[in-house]
């Protein structure tokens, strides 16, 4: 017996080594920035949650906020520098989430209220593809401040999704040289607004309101046409099937209340989409039951969605299409 543990232990032995190494830099490294406080923010891996990544923002940003933009990645082409424009005395933090469902829109907004903020203006923007999709349940990588799970699930959750189906991307990662992988996208969000992928300033918003259309764009957009990636829509209005459980029509009434409570003046938009689809029109009557006249349409066949170049990658829509939503809803 004696014989085999010790054969076991020598077994063993490299293998606790080289976990105890990769621990160590695991930590070290700190890519999901559990174990230290950070001075500056941005999505650097495509495997990060944004929400997350503005999670531990708001707790460590030394400014006070009075409003905020939700929805899943769609809901970056909105600039909250540019909605400050267009609010007085808004104060705005973009809170978005990758395929980001109405339970998430939920617990971000009653974190928020938990907290004591004040909710003074809302953009949400609601997909007919992603936000009432499973249940509307939240991504288990969600900061443990918004799934309300214990902190030791919540490191455990990063720890097992990074070491899951390690390859020589992460190893790198683990190595300091994460700039040299395919998973570094190195998005910047904005210090102040936490606005994706650029950092405010009037330039930038001047840009706002560009449209791709240069030769080398388009001749890039019709290829992915022949190709069949950009594939035919159909010539009439389709409708998607009924998706909104009974479970999230209650998100939706308890996000109206909250929103009411604060007296919010917020809009809620459903997002021109490639495919063209509606929601169902029982879908679509629950939304209108509890925001009313705060619920702006921009699904389906319109001007937008008809021109497919203003789809780059088929799932998000050119940013100046934000522009002029923002421009056609809010209203000083």
């Amino acid at each position: 017996m004696k014989k085999y543990l010790s054969k076991l232990g020598l077994f063993l032995l490299p293998l606790i080594i080289l976990g105890s190494v990769a621990l160590f830099f695991y930590v070290k490294i700190d890519v999901y920035g559990d174990f230290g406080k950070k001075d500056s923010f941005a999505w650097n891996y495509n495997f990060q949650q944004l929400n997350d990544i503005s999670t531990k923002k708001l707790l460590t940003i030394d400014r006070t906020y009075n409003s905020y933009v939700f929805g899943s990645s769609r809901s970056c082409s909105v600039y909250g520098c540019y909605l400050q424009t267009k609010l007085p005395d808004s104060r705005f933090f973009h809170y978005a989430n990758w395929n980001e469902t109405i339970g998430g829109i939920l617990a971000k907004l009653q974190y928020l209220d938990e907290k004591g903020c004040d909710l003074k203006n809302i953009m949400v923007y609601i997909d007919t593809d992603y936000t009432f999709d499973g249940e509307g349940k939240l991504s288990p990588m969600d900061h443990y401040l918004i799934t309300k799970e214990s902190k030791f699930k919540y490191y455990y959750n990063h720890l097992i999704s990074f070491f899951s189906n390690f390859d020589t991307d992460k190893l790198k990662i683990l190595m300091g040289k994460g700039e040299q992988t395919s998973s570094f996208v190195n998005r910047k969000l904005d210090p102040i607004t936490n606005d994706f992928n650029h950092e405010c300033s009037a330039d930038e918003i001047r840009k706002y309101q560009y449209v791709q259309s240069d030769e080398e764009f388009k001749h890039k957009m019709d290829s992915l046409k022949k190709s069949g990636f950009m594939y035919e829509r159909p010539k009439t209005q389709q409708y998607k099937s009924p998706q909104i459980s009974e479970e999230e029509a209650v998100m939706v009434e308890q996000i109206a209340k909250l929103l009411e409570k604060h007296q919010s003046k917020y809009f809620v938009v459903l997002t021109p989409l490639y495919d063209q689809q509606k929601l169902n029109n029982k879908d679509f009557d629950i939304l209108k039951k509890y925001f009313k006249s705060n619920l702006y349409d921009f699904s389906g066949k319109n001007k937008y969605t008809e021109d497919f170049y203003n789809y780059p990658d088929r799932i998000h829509f050119q940013n100046y299409i934000s522009k002029e939503i923002i421009d056609s809803v809010v209203v000083r």
